[in-house]
């Protein structure tokens, strides 16, 4: 099932994959909780966005395969997963 929703969101969705991609890509050893990802590895303009949207979008790459998740008790951290890198680079080049 999507989640995509409105043109609007799934637009918003794939600046915010965009942005954490291309973050993960400078930074391939960066792993961080949602809120971190909020503070750090998005532009400024993107910082005062829903945690639905960056969790949604935290969730399609994690169904992409191209992030990894792992969970702490309570927290979720998210980091590269670099065997894919070569796709992901691919992708953020179109």
């Amino acid at each position: 099932m999507s989640h995509e929703g409105s043109p609007e969101q799934s637009g918003l969705r794939f600046e915010i994959k965009r942005s954490v991609m291309n973050y993960l890509v400078r930074h391939p050893n960066a792993k961080d909780t949602e809120e971190g990802i909020r503070q750090w590895w998005l532009p400024d303009s993107m910082r005062e966005l829903h945690s639905r949207e960056i969790g949604l979008a935290l969730e399609g790459l994690s169904e992409t395969g191209w992030i990894t998740i792992a969970r702490f008790g309570g927290t979720t951290v998210y980091g590269l997963e670099r065997t894919r890198l070569n796709e992901i680079l691919s992708w953020l080049e179109n």
